[in-house]
């Protein structure tokens, strides 16, 4: 697996802490019922930068969000979906579970104030939607 886009424009080591993990099980918002690839665009490659240069934030973007779904957090997850469902309906009212391959890229565990469960997903350069393994695509609103 190669990570040139993560290390491309930044002297931050985004993947220092990022660890490979096929056995959990995730999950993304969706903006539809099917997961698309613009689901798994990360601010950065949106064009989207950081008003500050510190690593934490600048990783930040290199990374796409995701949730790790336990039963500890799952009620907590859904509501943060609803609660963005409500401000930005354009958003999506679906969220897919899934797992990633071995090749897929590595997450990095970072948690928020208000989101425990929170990751940042470093995708390999060679990251496609193939790479997932869809578990279920849930509608919640």
């Amino acid at each position: 697996m190669t990570f040139d886009k993560i290390h491309s424009n930044t002297n931050c080591d985004c993947l220092a802490k990022a660890v490979i993990d096929t056995s959990s099980e995730f999950v993304r918002k969706l903006r539809k019922d099917t997961v698309e690839d613009k689901d798994f665009l990360t601010h950065w490659e949106r064009e989207i930068r950081p008003a500050t240069e510190d690593c934490e934030t600048i990783c930040s973007y290199k990374g796409v969000s995701i949730n790790q779904m336990t039963p500890e957090y799952e009620t907590q997850i859904l509501e943060k979906y609803k609660t963005t469902f409500t401000i930005n309906p354009k958003k999506g009212a679906h969220y897919m579970k899934f797992r990633l391959s071995k090749d897929s890229g590595k997450v990095n565990y970072t948690p928020e104030e208000d989101d425990k469960s929170h990751f940042n997903l470093y995708k390999a350069d060679e990251f496609t939607l193939e790479k997932i393994t869809v578990l279920e695509t849930v509608k919640f609103a």
